[in-house]
């Protein structure tokens, strides 16, 4: 099962949805079961671009569509909804990432240099002077910190603003980050925080973050199509 259906507490409704669709109760979704539901997506999805849909979200190649599937594909709609709606604050600009991000809240070097290369691309004061080649390294230093503090600062988020006004921008992993980065997560409608609501903007730095800012980095790609890639 994805892993954002966990963090965001939503297998039931999910079931549900999943059973309302099961006519036969096999607990496996057959193409007559979802054919009208896949061609929901778009007004002009026909029945033979409904049926490359149900192989696409059919990764096992079963001919039918298990639970955690049908999940992996009702959350890439819901990031494609995502990034269309997200906010245009003028700030914050696109980058070429890959056709394909994982969401699983790994904070491994994938992730890491996704952010890495986002952040790199970004017109913040040290993003504007750092050498793409060494910035995007897969690790995460003081350097890679603060250009994101620098971004969180641009943003003009609340949490990036401090009583005494000093910059976020230091260098150091703090809370006042972690909130900041949250609240970011959070305004851009990344869809792990959007579920969680408020009460994220008080969690910790932990997988429900990670989550999130995968979301948020597929959600500010450059390139469009529809959840699973575009159907011909």
């Amino acid at each position: 099962m994805a892993a954002r259906v966990l963090v965001q507490g939503r297998e039931q409704e999910l079931r549900e949805k999943f059973g309302r669709l099961d006519g036969n109760g096999d607990r496996r979704l057959h193409f007559h079961e979802v054919q009208e539901f896949l061609k929901k997506e778009g007004p002009t999805v026909n029945d033979r671009q409904a049926m490359i849909m149900f192989s696409r979200i059919d990764k096992n190649g079963t001919g039918t569509i298990e639970f955690s599937e049908f999940c992996e594909y009702v959350m890439s709609l819901e990031l494609l909804a995502a990034r269309k709606s997200a906010m245009k604050s003028g700030v914050l600009r696109p980058w070429d990432g890959p056709a394909q991000l994982k969401v699983n809240g790994s904070w491994d070097r994938e992730t890491r240099q996704a952010l890495q290369e986002f952040l790199a691309v970004q017109q913040t004061p040290t993003s504007r002077v750092v050498k793409p080649s060494q910035f995007v390294n897969g690790n995460f230093s003081a350097q890679h910190i603060i250009v994101l503090q620098e971004l969180l600062d641009m943003c003009k988020l609340p949490s990036a603003i401090a009583e005494n006004s000093h910059s976020l921008a230091c260098g150091t992993w703090t809370e006042r980050t972690t909130r900041a980065l949250h609240e970011l997560l959070l305004l851009q409608g990344a869809p792990t925080a959007v579920a969680i609501g408020e009460k994220f903007m008080s969690h910790r730095f932990s997988k429900t973050t990670v989550i999130a800012l995968q979301e948020f980095l597929a959600m500010m790609r450059k390139s469009r199509g529809t959840a699973l890639g575009a159907v011909r």
